[in-house]
């Protein structure tokens, strides 16, 4: 994962992270919050620095336009699996 992300990515951004690559849909701030168990304000920051990053792109949530969705850009969610499948790799020798 360290590999896909800024090395100075704090640790709760990494749960953001790692909260949307195990998410079969999008997730609004709350969702994330909620399945973190973070602050809305330390996800609000953590999503914030993620965008800037490139690693998170906000989506307009249709049910409710005053709110934003989360997913992973493509590029990270590839690196994420790629690692995932090297590390699969090293446990199987």
């Amino acid at each position: 994962m360290t590999d896909c992300l800024d090395s100075d990515a704090p640790p709760s951004a990494k749960l953001v992270v790692k909260v949307l690559e195990y998410s079969d849909e999008p997730l609004t701030q709350g969702e994330i919050a909620d399945r973190t168990r973070l602050s809305p304000r330390t996800v609000r920051s953590s999503v914030k620095r993620l965008k800037e990053d490139g690693v998170v792109e906000e989506q307009v949530y249709i049910p409710d336009a005053r709110k934003q969705i989360y997913v992973l850009d493509d590029s990270v969610e590839e690196c994420l699996q790629a690692c995932e499948g090297t590390a699969d790799e090293v446990e199987a020798v």
